[in-house]
């Protein structure tokens, strides 16, 4: 009678390990390994998180009729905005700021019913979209309601406003009713505290090279995406729409005596030196009585902070270790 030989343990252990390292080499010949391209603090950037949100921004720049830069520049601007995140998100874990599920969902069910959709309905729109993408949504939504948590506390409720400041506001509005709001786009080459004459040179060189290849037609969302050093630089140096009494002081006045399509000269203030084109122009209703008081304040605040952030930002990242491996 034929009696098939059982293989022994250790044969049948050194197949299993055989087998196992066959699957390993061929996932890891088409997989390419991830590393770390930035060490910020007690936190990494890892390659794949910097392709992925590169790979977005690009996205989105096409969608909206913007010619990027090439990848490599683009990825460094990525990268610049992914550790002032890190930054601050570490700054609102150490303030022990945090955010609920309740505040997340509030935020999904609204974001819901503009689109006509339920939560149930987003999240599958937003899964077919995007492998996990309604857990991603939810990420960034605690995220940027984190930071922006964080800038509530050390930014704006840093901000006095006087009593003649909230007078002031009201009596402008009370001459003209309607109210300009202006579309703006802006450029930042940002400028240390104490600054070298030989730094100061330098940046001014630097900022005259941008302006003059914007007179010379360059796009100004290029240009903001390859050189800018403000918030918005990502977006094309899209600043939103801003009401008169919430643009910054040190180039308010310009941006009035702007048409759209307009560039400023070049602004020198203490944060660096500044380029802004006007966009577009509206013309909203004004607030009226207590309304307006409220609003004077806001307003107010708002414009202070927009004069602030980006100093406090750029402060944040000089506090920090940074070690960049791209």
């Amino acid at each position: 009678m034929f009696t098939q030989k059982r293989a022994t343990p250790f044969l049948f252990t050194a197949l299993v390990m055989a087998g196992l390292l066959l699957i390993l080499n061929v996932v890891k010949a088409n997989t390419p390994l991830d590393r770390i391209v930035a060490v910020v603090n007690n936190d990494i950037v890892l390659l794949s998180e910097l392709d992925e949100q590169t790979d977005l921004s690009l996205a989105e720049l096409r969608e909206r009729g913007i010619n990027p830069p090439a990848r490599e520049v683009m990825q460094e601007r990525v990268l610049d905005s992914i550790i002032m995140q890190k930054l601050q998100e570490e700054r609102a874990r150490d303030r022990g700021l945090r955010v609920s599920d309740d505040d997340i969902n509030r935020q999904l069910i609204q974001i819901a019913q503009e689109n006509n959709l339920t939560l149930v309905q987003l999240r599958d729109v937003l899964n077919r979209e995007q492998p996990d993408g309604f857990n991603k949504i939810r990420q960034q939504i605690a995220n940027q309601t984190l930071i922006q948590r964080l800038r509530e506390i050390e930014v704006i409720s840093q901000i006095a406003v006087t009593e003649e400041e909230i007078n002031q506001f009201i009596q402008r509005r009370q001459l003209d009713v309607s109210n300009n709001e202006y579309r703006l786009a802006h450029i930042l080459i940002s400028r240390p505290d104490s600054a070298t004459q030989a730094q100061r040179t330098e940046l001014q060189v630097r900022i005259n090279r941008i302006y003059q290849q914007l007179l010379d037609g360059a796009s100004f969302a290029e240009m903001a995406i390859t050189h800018s050093e403000g918030r918005q630089a990502l977006n094309g140096g899209d600043l939103g729409w801003l009401a008169d009494d919430q643009i910054p002081s040190f180039f308010a006045e310009t941006v009035r005596n702007l048409q759209p399509g307009d560039i400023s000269p070049i602004i020198e203030s203490s944060n660096g030196f500044h380029i802004v084109t006007l966009l577009d122009t509206r013309r909203t209703q004004g607030q009226q009585g207590l309304a307006l008081q409220e609003e004077a304040i806001q307003a107010i605040r708002n414009r202070k902070g927009n004069e602030t952030f980006d100093l406090w930002m750029r402060r944040l990242r000089d506090d920090a270790v940074i070690d960049i491996r791209l």
